[in-house]
């Protein structure tokens, strides 16, 4: 038996000409005391009590097997199965069996796993194998047993306690005909998506992502656990003065507020959440109520919670490890957050926001108190700064300068827009002084106008109306009424982006209808190629890069369009299925000219962060510099001190393009900060 030694023995072996490669799908259920959901798999499979209870295998069109750990039956003709080097282990989330499978001594690379997960959201399906099945109506779908079962033999009691087989051995073997119909779930998801296959950049990319989980983030753990500690303080006291003052026995009581508020005000809100509460403040006017849902906001302050989120996550090495889902933006493949869930940050504006962490670090709450008022606040601003280099590492960040609004600009060759961009020119100051047909000299920094071209330009873009400025102009920048005017100005100063959105939605529809190939073609270039599947009646969207977006259960339908004059109109819209963002659940959905440019835009700028994160991790060895974390179109570096690896090389090596954005001529730029924490520069 040959055990291949690294990712580079790996890949040599899915690219052997005329090698065989068998396919074998696995499943394991397993016990841990620690809780999954937050504290990740990492930390879970980490835990001394860990144990693989079940493995479930088939090769091929084989029957599955089931591999009853617990009750003495010998694994390893399985552990031999997954080392041999012409094997590809499938996996639904394979980064848990990977995981499970380190537990045991076995150190097997990433790229030798095929995810089913991912293979699915790829496609354009769910990720739950659940809804997988249920959105593929699979012949062996996944039992719905499943949840009682593993809350049974898989978790600890609330008592503390553990349930073993013989005490329910009956529904141990549920357990097993359960864990058999999730292996042949994820072998007919990898049948049925067989048409689709992945580029091999993604599978290198899924590697590179899962060696950024594994290597982590390091936390510091002093601030983290202060901070949480003065934040639980802080909010037990605050809780103490509303309910002497008001009565009122928890804020976080919809049912206590909502009445609080009726008998001070007269009104009455069925729900007051973060979403509305400003505005009840407003309607309200009243000194009582603004106080006690002031109280509520802070109580609520979910952001503080993240320091939780990452002691609950530290593994055994002090690193925060598995905050990034692997194409878990359904659609445009972007990452998502797991976890601490680091793309949504808070950001920092503290001055001294050295001495500031330091003080958060050392001191208690009262201490805190003589120097800060808005304690709550400086808590928010500093959980970035939790995440600290290791030892003889410093961060160098380095961040695309709007990396959107250069795509977008190239795609739909908005020449004034690339030439902003090239002279190295404000775009928001640009954008303004054409849309307000005035010199750029009246738009800079500090006017109105500025601010006015940064609101249009970060929630126009796609198609966006009144509400995507009210969204974005959170400070008020533009007076309500000018808003619709300010819209059809900032049209008609971009219309190559105003024709991109009819076009890429003529071209859609056009694909649908006649399920053919059809190039978009702006100015004698290329962007894109929309085209029909016809499994599943997918409708994809190819990239410049070769990858795919995909829309399945693609059809135009009628769709009613109502004005708030009251008037309306009906369109031919396109429908698709896909999970919707509020719900979570697979329902159909609708798109637009507008949406599917977002769709466009957002994947290309994917592509260029998987290029440059490409390009990052070429510029040095493995000791000397790794990728700890990307949020958004940032990526944050760790290098050793030593190295002679500047700041400078991390955002050259980001800015290259890729040969595939060559002859877009895409208008790149990175910069960034050199840090012993993050922070937001």
């Amino acid at each position: 038996m040959w055990i291949a030694d690294g990712v580079e023995d790996i890949r040599y072996l899915f690219k052997k000409k005329g090698q065989h490669m068998r396919n074998v799908y696995i499943d394991f259920e397993t016990y841990s005391p620690e809780p999954i959901k937050t504290a990740g798999m990492y930390r879970y499979t980490e835990h001394p009590d860990f144990e693989i209870l079940l493995i479930g295998y088939a090769i091929e069109d084989e029957d599955p097997k089931i591999i009853d750990l617990v009750n003495l039956d010998d694994p390893l003709p399985f552990f031999r199965l997954v080392q041999e080097s012409d094997v590809l282990i499938h996996a639904h989330n394979a980064t848990f069996e990977r995981l499970c499978l380190r537990a045991y001594g076995f150190n097997i690379p990433a790229t030798k796993f095929r995810c089913s997960a991912t293979k699915a959201l790829y496609c354009g399906f769910p990720e739950a194998l659940g809804k997988v099945s249920a959105a593929m109506k699979l012949v062996d779908g996944k039992l719905d047993t499943g949840s009682a079962l593993i809350k049974l033999f898989s978790c600890p009691q609330k008592d503390g306690s553990r349930i073993f087989p013989e005490q329910y051995p009956d529904k141990w073997e549920d357990f097993k005909t359960y864990l058999k119909y999730d292996v042949l779930s994820e072998r007919e998801i990898d049948r049925k998506l067989a048409h689709i296959e992945m580029p091999e950049s993604e599978i290198e990319l899924y590697g590179i992502d899962q060696d950024i989980n594994d290597r982590g983030t390091r936390v510091d753990v002093q601030l983290a656990r202060n901070a949480d500690a003065i934040y639980t303080e802080y909010l037990k006291r605050l809780n103490e003065k509303i309910k002497a003052k008001y009565g009122i026995t928890s804020l976080k009581s919809g049912k206590q507020i909502s009445a609080f508020v009726e008998e001070r005000s007269g009104k009455f809100y069925e729900s007051i959440n973060k979403n509305n509460i400003n505005q009840i403040m407003e309607e309200c006017n009243d000194k009582d109520v603004t106080r006690v849902l002031t109280a509520r906001k802070i109580a609520y302050k979910t952001s503080i919670a993240k320091y939780a989120a990452m002691l609950n996550c530290l593994c055994k090495d002090g690193s925060a490890k598995g905050l990034y889902r692997f194409y878990g933006a359904n659609r445009t493949g972007r990452w998502a957050g797991r976890t601490v869930q680091q793309q949504n940050l808070p950001q920092n504006h503290l001055e001294e926001l050295e001495k500031v962490r330091e003080d958060v670090k050392n001191m208690d709450l009262d201490e805190l108190m003589l120097f800060y008022d808005n304690i709550p606040s400086i808590l928010s601003q500093l959980i970035r700064t939790a995440f600290i280099a290791r030892d003889h590492h410093i961060f160098r960040v380095a961040d695309f300068s709007a990396i959107e609004a250069r795509v977008i600009a190239v795609l739909a060759n908005e020449t004034w827009r690339i030439e902003t961009f090239r002279r190295g020119g404000d775009i928001y100051v640009t954008s303004a002084a054409r849309t307000f047909n005035m010199k750029e000299s009246e738009c800079g920094k500090g006017t109105p106008y500025r601010q006015q071209g940064k609101v249009t330009e970060l929630a126009l873009g796609y198609g966006g109306w009144v509400g995507a400025i009210k969204t974005m102009d959170r400070d008020g920048a533009i007076p309500e009424e000018n808003i619709k005017n300010i819209i059809l100005k900032w049209r008609d100063a971009s219309p190559k982006i105003v024709s991109l959105w009819r076009i890429l939605e003529d071209s859609a529809k056009r694909a649908i209808l006649a399920k053919r190939d059809v190039p978009v073609n702006i100015d004698g270039k290329i962007i894109c190629h929309f085209y029909w599947i016809p499994q599943y009646r997918t409708l994809a969207l190819r990239l410049p890069s070769g990858r795919s977006l995909h829309y399945p259960y693609a059809s135009i339908k009628k769709k009613t369009i109502r004005y708030d004059n009251g008037d309306s109109r009906e369109i031919e819209s396109i429908h698709y299925m896909g999970l919707d963002q509020t719900s979570g659940k697979w329902v159909e959905l609708d798109t637009y000219g507008g949406k599917l440019t977002e769709n466009l835009v957002q994947a290309v700028s994917r592509d260029l962060l998987a290029s440059a994160m490409r390009n990052v991790l070429s510029i040095g060895e493995e000791e000397e510099i790794g990728i700890v974390g990307h949020i958004h179109d940032e990526l944050i570096t760790e290098c050793l001190e030593d190295s002679d690896i500047t700041l400078d090389d991390v955002c050259i090596a980001m800015s290259v393009l890729p040969d595939w954005a060559k002859p877009f001529d895409i208008p790149l730029r990175a910069e960034g900060f050199n840090s012993y924490f993050y922070k937001k520069d």
